[in-house]
């Protein structure tokens, strides 16, 4: 039990430290499309590298689901990742984490949606709380404000959070693979993909490549970024141990470590958000307490 919680807060302060660290990238001038390309353009080397060790070259076979995985991995690689990043140059690490946090909650939403599993009253009861503290976050109870930067870039961080949301959901068709192997063989595409949208938008002038002296100003975040798409091993391995209900509750955790990270660097955060967070937290811990009870556990693929 130790170990599993030793490995599952590995995960959960690597997760907390990501956001804070992609945020410096896009200050000094990387934006979320290069920022994307350069965690996942050297990540899924480092995860294929995993798994060609753990699994073996056999496990690099899509058996005939290229397609359906590149489909896949685009939604949710190229969605999560470019929509964070530049959703997260907008607006703050910290309401990066608390809307990501909500990830559970929207996947019991599409299982609603698109398999009739209607979630039990309790569950709808903590959804809407989680939710009310997502919008006193984003809006800050100023609802007469126009459309500002920071609330375009919490949007786009929704969205992030869905199309993650979306890969999660579709990708149980390959519940009979190991997580790492269905991670690497749909980010591999999901990378493509990156770089493929990447170049676009830097052909129309919409994106601009960063300096060499840019990246190297920060070469510790971005080591970081890349280094945080490998905790799906000590993800994994927590799960074993412990279980996923379990995990989804440490995941609950990385909201406060951002956070955390916030206040050591001075960041202004409101007491109107920390309420807000504070609540979306209590629901998603709340609903996860209840679902104990409830339900069995089952896989979850989070591979972030």
């Amino acid at each position: 039990m130790i170990k599993g919680i030793a490995l599952l807060l590995i995960t959960v302060i690597a997760w907390g430290v990501m956001y804070p660290s992609s945020k410096t990238a896009t200050e000094v001038g990387i934006d979320g499309f290069y920022l994307s390309s350069i965690r996942y353009g050297f990540g899924v080397i480092l995860t294929s590298l995993i798994l060609l060790f753990s699994e073996g070259i056999k496990a690099f076979d899509y058996e005939g689901n290229f397609l359906k995985l590149a489909i896949y991995g685009t939604v949710g690689f190229a969605g999560l990742n470019i929509f964070t990043f530049v959703g997260i140059s907008l607006s703050s690490a910290e309401h990066a984490t608390i809307i990501f946090a909500l990830l559970p909650m929207i996947g019991i939403l599409l299982n609603w949606l698109f398999d009739g599993v209607k979630p039990s009253l309790y569950t709808l009861v903590f959804a809407s709380i989680s939710f009310a503290g997502i919008i006193i976050v984003i809006t800050k109870l100023n609802f007469s404000a126009s459309l500002s930067h920071s609330m375009i870039g919490d949007i786009l961080l929704l969205i992030a959070t869905v199309s993650w949301a979306l890969y999660t959901y579709f990708m149980r068709q390959f519940s009979h693979w190991s997580a790492l192997r269905a991670t690497v063989l749909s980010s591999i595409p999901g990378t493509f993909s990156i770089l493929l949208i990447t170049a676009i938008v830097t052909m129309f002038n919409i994106s601009t490549a960063p300096a060499v002296n840019t990246v190297q100003t920060v070469f510790l975040p971005l080591a970081i970024l890349v280094a945080t798409t490998a905790v799906i091993v000590t993800w994994n391995a927590g799960i074993k141990e412990l279980g996923i209900v379990n995990g989804i509750l440490f995941v609950n955790l990385v909201p406060i470590v951002t956070f955390f990270i916030g206040y050591l660097y001075g960041n202004p955060i409101t007491k109107v958000e920390i309420i807000g967070a504070a609540l979306t937290i209590f629901a998603l811990t709340a609903n996860n307490l209840y679902s104990r009870k409830t339900s069995p556990q089952k896989e979850y693929q989070v591979a972030d």
